[in-house]
């Protein structure tokens, strides 16, 4: 039988080295890549796994190796999200956007908390807007204010938005350009599709609060749909466009996914007096 590859960690990296009996050798890199290695030299197991420097040759190699590894993985979280998208702004606050915060800062993004005035108004990031603005409302009454978020899309700024109608979560399209739907125009548009939308409207209007946290699993496809469309932004990605006329919808009770077209139209007139709506 041949016997087992010794497999190494790389220090400082997430790659592995697997060296076959005969001497030769791969490297496994954080990504999954398997990559030979050229030449390596006997003692390079050794080197890695920190035993004492008595082979200068085997020594230089690890050295070496780590620091292309380093220089890998350094490349692959800028592919992951370039650094100059990194300018992320959050709105709101709850569960939802806790594990949203955390899961940008292990991805280097480092979001800054918002109100949704400062994020309308580019505060907090002084001489440069924001890259991208991710707002969550746990209520209808909490998306109040986010009619002031639709003028960032012509300013060059992304807007994505998420929020919860008791038990049922949303997903807007993001919206890259003022030519996108803007969070007044999806829920006009979720009010037209709606067999009663006037029960839909007067609900919105007095909804109070939602009564529990949402569930852990409704939590994480809520943050997983959040994160795939925010990181197909932040990649340029193909599957952006679609996101772009794209309504989210999970209802947590039954784990229903589904997914609605919403297109932009041009906003009726304003009523003097009309009273604010949530969006």
């Amino acid at each position: 039988m041949t016997p087992e590859p010794v497999v190494a960690r790389v220090p400082g990296s997430g790659a592995d080295v697997l060296v076959d009996h005969d001497g030769t050798g791969v490297v496994r890199t954080s990504s999954g890549t398997f990559l030979r290695l050229r030449h390596p030299p006997a003692g390079l197991v050794g080197a890695l796994s920190g035993a004492p420097a008595d082979d200068p040759e085997a020594g230089a190699y690890a050295e070496k190796l780590a620091a292309q590894m380093a220089a890998r993985e350094d490349a692959d979280a800028e592919r992951r999200w370039p650094s100059a998208r990194r300018g992320v702004g959050l709105v709101g606050h709850g569960a939802p956007v806790e594990a949203l915060a955390d899961a940008l800062t292990g991805w280097g993004v480092s979001p800054a908390r918002l109100s949704a005035d400062a994020a309308a108004s580019g505060r907090g990031r002084p001489g440069r807007p924001w890259d991208l603005v991710i707002a969550y409302a746990d209520s209808p009454a909490e998306r109040a204010r986010w009619d002031l978020l639709d003028t960032l899309p012509g300013e060059g700024v992304a807007w994505l938005r998420a929020y919860r109608e008791g038990g049922v979560c949303f997903v807007d399209p993001i919206s890259l350009t003022p030519g996108d739907p803007t969070a007044d125009q999806v829920r006009r548009r979720r009010l037209a599709a709606s067999p009663v939308p006037r029960q839909l409207d007067a609900w919105q209007r007095a909804a109070a609060g939602p009564r529990d946290e949402l569930p852990p699993a409704a939590r994480t496809l809520l943050a997983g749909r959040i994160l795939t469309v925010a990181l197909a932004w932040a990649q340029q990605a193909d599957t952006l466009e679609g996101y772009r006329n794209t309504l989210w919808r999970l209802v947590a009770s039954t784990g229903t996914l589904s997914e609605h077209p919403v297109l932009a139209y041009d906003p009726p007139p304003a009523l003097d007096g009309a009273a604010a709506r949530p969006s």
